[in-house]
């Protein structure tokens, strides 16, 4: 008994030691998780978001190291055209080949390789704590990506919230209507630039 009771505590003590050592990861909270996005074209711009189908962030000593999250990109949607026929024709053709292709690649995925903290208020103004990089898969495309982010403790769960920043859709196969790829669009093409802007919050 005395044994087993040995046996049961070390294990506990193990745990532990692991868990200070290599951290632990919480879950990120899919209902109040998204990615908000907005295209620009000349003639206006449109916004919306996808949501978060599932992921992690991995914490040491009260820190993000790392983690990763999925995004379901069947959810895409609209957020500024009221009009419900002209926002499903606009979300159609985000789900079609033209873009994302999401009969095809249903998801995509964030997996961040790096975390530095910035340090003496460097970006200060645009509320950044954190510097974050990470490798970013969509259409079966994985590339490298950057960006600030706020990230804290809020009621006992860590937020993490990045300002706006761009990506080229172009280098994840995203063509429609680009005019570094097609040629003789005039005004008609929407720019290659696409604005991000990531929320998580852990559970």
């Amino acid at each position: 008994m005395r044994r087993q009771l040995f046996n049961y505590t070390l294990s506990i003590v193990l745990l532990a030691i692991s868990g200070c050592l290599y951290g632990q990861s919480a879950k990120i909270d899919t209902e109040e998780s998204k990615v908000n996005w907005t295209g620009k074209k000349p003639a206006g711009e449109h916004k919306g978001y996808v949501k978060i189908k599932e992921g992690q962030l991995l914490i040491t000593n009260n820190e993000v190291q790392g983690g990763s999250f999925v995004m379901d990109m069947n959810s895409i949607t609209n957020t500024d055209i009221k009009d419900e026929k002209g926002n499903n024709k606009l979300v159609t053709h985000l789900k079609s080949p033209d873009f994302f292709d999401v009969k095809k690649f249903p998801t995509a995925k964030f997996v961040i390789t790096n975390v530095d903290r910035i340090n003496n208020g460097a970006r200060i103004e645009r509320k950044a704590t954190h510097r974050i990089e990470g490798d970013l898969t969509m259409k079966g495309v994985t590339k490298k990506v950057s960006f600030d982010a706020s990230i804290n403790i809020l009621n006992g769960k860590f937020t993490a919230n990045t300002p706006s920043f761009t990506v080229n859709r172009t280098e994840w196969g995203v063509n429609y209507q680009s005019k570094s790829v097609m040629a003789g669009l005039r005004d008609e093409f929407i720019y290659d630039d696409m604005t991000l802007a990531i929320e998580l919050v852990s559970e």
